[in-house]
């Protein structure tokens, strides 16, 4: 996997989450990378229980693309233009 952003970034996270005395510390977020290290279109945070977690669009990146906050449903990043 390349050395992206995104890799960097789960990297931190997962630093955080050994050094964590919690078991499962829920600031955390791993993000959804892609193979060159870079953040694949669709973010979500991880689900509780039946309730599904939120999910927004991104720029590789990880910038947010306004107005794509997205609770239910299958949220489909690849239709919305990165200059958005």
């Amino acid at each position: 996997m390349g050395t992206g952003p995104c890799r960097r970034q789960m990297e931190a996270s997962l630093q955080e989450l050994k050094s964590s005395q919690r078991m499962v510390p829920r600031a955390v977020h791993l993000p959804n990378c892609d193979r060159k290290g870079f953040y694949k279109r669709k973010q979500c945070k991880p689900s509780r229980g039946r309730k599904r977690g939120l999910c927004w669009c991104v720029d590789k990146y990880g910038m947010k693309l306004p107005g794509t906050d997205y609770l239910s449903g299958d949220l489909q990043c690849h239709l919305i233009p990165e200059g958005s």
